[in-house]
C-alpha cells in the first residue's frame, strides 16, 4: 500500500490468532514506537504463543469442516502457534467493554468486547464504520452459515456481539472478505436458522 512500516503508529488487534497477530513481533522489531492495542484477554493469550481453543468451538457449518479439513490436509495442515508477544509500557490493554478510543489517539470512536469467534475478539467502530477482524465474515457464504465466523464456540454470543455492531455502524468490514452493509447482519440476526443472502 506504500505506508513505510516506520509510518505506523498504531495495530489495532481484533484477536490473538496467528493470521492476524503472526507479523506482531516483526512489526514491533522493525518500528519500536508502534503502539498496539489490543484486549486484556487478547495480552494473555499473546504470552502463550498459541491459539486458545474453547472447549466448545466448532465450524459454522458441516460443508466448512469439510472444505477446511481438506485444505488443511493439502496444505499440511494449519499452524496454531505464533511467536509470544509480551504488552510493552506503551501499548493500551482495553480494560472493559465499550471503551472509548483514547483521546491521544486523536480519532473518535469506541472499542466494543466481540466474543463469540474467539472470547478475546474487539470491534474497532469509527464514524459509521466498524472493522470486525473475525466477529463476522464475507466470503464463502455457499459453504453456509452466512457471516457468521469460520469457528465459533457459540452463535448466541456471535448473535449478541452483531447486535452492539449494528447499533453503532452502518457498514462492516471483516478481515475475511469485502465489507459489506451493517443491514444484511441485522437481516441475519432476524431469520439466523433460515437466512440466505
Amino acid at each position: 500500500m506504500g505506508i513505510a512500516i516506520a509510518d505506523i503508529r498504531y495495530l489495532f488487534l481484533t484477536h490473538h490468532h496467528n493470521d492476524h497477530v503472526g507479523l506482531l513481533n516483526d512489526l514491533v522489531s522493525m518500528n519500536p514506537n508502534v503502539i498496539v492495542i489490543l484486549s486484556k484477554k487478547c495480552a494473555s493469550y499473546l504470552k502463550t504463543g498459541r491459539h486458545y481453543n474453547h472447549p466448545k468451538q466448532r465450524y459454522a457449518s458441516r460443508m466448512m469442516h469439510l472444505i477446511v479439513g481438506m485444505f488443511a490436509k493439502l496444505n499440511g495442515g494449519f499452524s496454531e502457534e505464533f511467536t509470544p508477544y509480551v504488552v510493552r509500557s506503551q501499548d493500551i490493554v482495553i480494560q472493559e467493554d465499550n471503551d472509548r478510543i483514547p483521546p491521544e489517539l486523536g480519532i473518535e470512536g469506541e472499542i466494543l468486547s466481540t466474543p463469540g469467534h474467539t472470547e478475546d475478539s474487539i470491534s474497532l467502530v469509527v464514524g459509521d464504520v466498524a472493522f470486525v477482524g473475525d466477529a463476522a465474515r464475507n466470503l464463502l457464504h455457499v459453504l453456509g452459515a452466512p457471516y457468521l465466523p469460520f469457528l465459533f464456540y457459540d452463535p448466541e454470543i456471535c448473535y449478541a456481539s452483531w447486535l452492539k455492531i449494528t447499533a453503532e455502524a452502518k457498514m462492516i468490514c471483516p478481515a475475511h472478505g469485502k465489507c459489506f452493509e451493517a443491514a444484511k447482519l441485522s437481516k441475519r440476526l432476524k431469520d439466523p436458522d433460515t437466512y440466505s443472502d
